[in-house]
């Protein structure tokens, strides 16, 4: 839902500021009367095929005990419904290639928008962010980094850091636009509302998996709020199993392998990001989005926005051992983060005003 939501966003506003001019159009060849190419046949049927034998196997078994994220990285699936995908591939490639070898040959080029992007745009977001957020979870805890077992871990299922993909991911979009042109600026003001949505819906992922992204305890007064919006005990949670010692009890008559709760209640934080992350979002879409900024200064609300937005969900968020101790100070890594995402969405929104200033003296 999150990578859907952002692509939306993001389209949208790559063909918004390629009609004001801030990034040019993008010429698309057209070809009809050519059949489907053998290697697309090859490529489709492979990508059918993984789909069936890992993705739809993970999503079917049922076992006693099974759980999903320990065999993402495994080499189990069903060669059944990786066949059955296939085949259905390969009869869906070949009406395809039937139906465009029906009509004459021709070519033509149209022009679109800068959203034509999108498609690869997003892949090396994906790859890269999902790369950041790995590597950016693993150097949360440095004294627990195995450098001998450090790329294996790089293959585990579990552990993600948001900040890590944003960043990396991030870097990863600005080198693809680079080579097709975009400016660097324009395309982070695109990015900003697509990110923010992109959290929030991400955290309602948090929230109701129970990934251990919660909150400190909350044995405070309930000011009127239901309790899963106030002191949360997580029912059901995907960690129980492995974290059955360390603050878990488990559901009076549950039972199977996800019967365990908090045994103290705390505070929903997933939830707070998540209705923060939307509101902000919608202030940046429908208030500010139209308004006359000046390059990069968009974004620097963003990350104003979202650097306080995480500082102040911080101070009541549970880190365990993830800190980092400098100079008799305590704090964790998004802390830290968004200290500089807040100072650099103050000088970026300066220095974008500054380049605006400059440009219309010298004109």
């Amino acid at each position: 839902m999150s990578i859907g939501a952002a692509f939306w966003a993001m389209s949208s506003e790559f063909d918004r500021r390629t009609s004001l001019g801030q990034f040019a159009k993008v010429k698309v060849k057209q070809v009809t009367g050519v059949g489907v190419a053998r290697s697309e046949y090859i490529l489709n049927a492979a990508m059918a095929f993984v789909f069936g034998y890992k993705i739809l196997f993970l999503m079917v078994e049922t076992g006693d005990g099974f759980s999903p994220q320990d065999h993402v990285f495994s080499t189990e699936g069903s060669w059944l419904f990786g066949a059955l995908a296939m085949s259905f591939s390969l009869w869906r490639t070949w009406v395809t290639d039937k139906k465009q070898r029906s009509v004459e040959p021709s070519e033509t080029i149209i022009e679109m928008g800068a959203s034509a992007n999108m498609p690869n745009l997003t892949t090396v977001a994906l790859l890269s962010g999902f790369l950041g957020a790995k590597v950016f979870h693993l150097l949360e805890t440095p004294s627990e980094i195995h450098w001998d077992t450090f790329l294996m871990d790089l293959l585990t299922s579990g552990g993600w850091t948001f900040y890590g993909g944003l960043i990396c991911g991030a870097a990863g979009v600005i080198w693809y636009a680079s080579k097709k042109g975009m400016h660097w600026t324009h395309v982070f003001d695109a990015g900003g509302p697509a990110m923010m949505l992109s959290y929030g819906l991400g955290r309602f992922g948090c929230h109701f998996s129970g990934d251990g992204d919660w909150g400190i305890a909350n044995l405070k007064a309930n000011p009127g709020l239901p309790d899963w919006a106030w002191a949360y005990k997580y029912p059901h949670n995907v960690l129980g199993k492995d974290y059955a010692s360390t603050g878990m009890e488990m559901i009076p008559g549950c039972s199977g392998e996800y019967c365990y709760q908090l045994a103290v209640p705390v505070y929903p934080t997933p939830l707070y990001e998540a209705l923060m992350a939307l509101g902000l979002f919608a202030i940046l879409w429908y208030v500010l989005r139209n308004r006359s900024w000046a390059p990069f200064q968009y974004f620097s609300i963003y990350m104003m926005m979202a650097g306080a937005e995480r500082m102040l969900i911080e101070s009541i968020r549970e880190h365990g051992i993830s800190l980092y101790h400098f100079l008799g100070m305590e704090f964790s890594q998004a802390q830290m983060i968004s200290l500089v995402l807040m100072i650099l969405g103050v000088v970026g929104f300066v220095w974008g005003g500054m380049m605006r200033d400059r440009k219309l003296k010298s004109v």
